[in-house]
């Protein structure tokens, strides 16, 4: 039987080039130019970065998995970003804050807020030639498969060749991590899964019966019952 292991995305693979709030701020001031002084955009960086994940979790709560089944993926993004910039005390027209946030939309569905870690593709290719596929599994929408396609992490058109075999997201399937996990199991019996939180990727992985491994990038040291890696490139010492 041939060998599969799971990986998390964001944090394991990839991440936001800069920060969360580099990002928003970066965009909301190209359709303002000029608009904003040094001490603004340090404030307003600052802000997004602390109010996002404020906003994100109300917003999983109300409407869990991106919107799936309920208000979609778009709208679900569109009143998360609208709170966002409420709570930042940006305030424009409606017509101005569609304009901005459909723009935000689609570039956090592209390469342009994303980059991959620098050991991600070297460990893949590694791992292809050892003949052990990758199921990619992520609480992320569908703009995931963007990303990874873009950087040549994924192509569902040549499997074969591709670095990823599948990518299985929380907003395609309704529901999180751990159930996420379980229905990975059950499809491609993984080896083990690896990923960045404690919470969702190595407690969530045991609660299923995963083999958890936990990617300590920031060397936290919170996962002493779990193997810990401090880089990606650390699974090729836990192949055998």
């Amino acid at each position: 039987m041939k060998r599969v292991i799971s990986l998390d995305s964001t944090g394991t693979l990839v991440k936001i080039s800069s920060s969360v709030g580099y990002q928003y701020l970066r965009i909301l001031e190209s359709f303002f130019p000029g608009a904003l002084t040094d001490r603004d955009r340090k404030i307003l960086t600052q802000q997004f970065n602390k109010n996002f994940p404020i906003h994100y979790k109300d917003a999983m709560k109300q409407n869990p998995n991106f919107g799936h089944g309920s208000i979609g993926c778009y709208a679900w993004w569109k009143g998360l970003v609208r709170e966002l910039y409420l709570s930042s005390n940006i305030d424009m027209k409606d017509y101005q804050f569609s304009y901005v946030f459909d723009d935000t939309y689609h570039q956090f569905r592209s390469a342009k807020c994303w980059e991959p870690f620098p050991e991600t593709v070297p460990v893949l290719k590694a791992l292809k030639s050892r003949n052990i596929d990758v199921v990619v599994t992520s609480d992320f929408d569908q703009g995931l498969v963007n990303i990874l396609l873009h950087y040549g992490l994924y192509n569902p058109r040549d499997i074969t060749n591709s670095l990823i075999k599948e990518v299985i997201t929380s907003y395609e399937y309704g529901v999180a991590k751990p159930e996420l996990l379980k229905l990975v199991k059950e499809k491609w019996n993984v080896e083990f899964h690896v990923g960045d939180s404690v919470d969702r990727d190595v407690t969530g992985a045991a609660s299923v019966g995963v083999r958890p491994i936990f990617l300590d990038r920031k060397c936290v040291g919170s996962c002493e019952d779990h193997i810990s890696i401090d880089n990606l490139s650390g699974i090729m010492d836990h192949l055998d």
